[in-house]
């Protein structure tokens, strides 16, 4: 009879990649060879399961910031690091210092290049903490699931709360 303890999906896939199978059937976890499946369950490692939850993490911390980026284009998203190196220069010299980027949005804009700089720098901040959020919650979870003792800390994990809403 196995003994089972709960390590993550990893773990089932561990046993099928052996070429094993094991279900619960009427509450009972049944294995097509139990002295098999049951060594793949008593090996399974801690750091497996660990790493696998830390994935979730890393895959919902990647999904959103895809999703505060998914209605801008590539092309404007790398002319962010221009726009606010020349937004920076322009402010700290009294709108003095050249900001040819700038300068051409903000004629086509019809609007002043110190507005202009002034917007792109609003927006540079806005969007450097929610990142800095979305990267402070998931080293949070990343870090408590690296330290958690066992495998019932780590299926209890709540890694879902502490998000920004985006």
């Amino acid at each position: 009879m196995i003994r089972y303890v709960e390590k993550g999906i990893c773990m089932h896939e561990a046993i099928r990649a052996a070429g094993h199978s094991l279900v619960q059937h009427n509450g009972q976890w049944v294995a097509d060879d139990d002295e098999a499946v049951q060594a793949i369950i008593d090996g399974y490692p801690l750091s497996a399961a660990q790493a696998e939850v830390i994935g979730h993490i890393d895959q919902h911390s990647k999904s959103l910031r895809d999703n505060v980026v998914a209605t801008i284009s590539p092309a404007e998203m790398a002319s962010w690091t221009i726009k606010q190196a020349e937004a920076r220069a322009y402010q700290s010299s009294g709108n003095e210092a050249d900001a040819p980027m700038l300068t051409i949005e903000a004629a086509a804009r019809g609007v002043t290049v110190a507005d202009l700089a002034e917007k792109v720098l609003t927006k540079g901040v806005q969007l450097s903490q929610l990142e800095a959020v979305i990267a402070g919650v998931a080293g949070k979870h990343c870090d408590a699931v690296r330290t958690c003792a066992d495998f019932e800390a780590v299926a209890a994990y709540n890694w879902l709360i502490g998000w920004p809403a985006v």
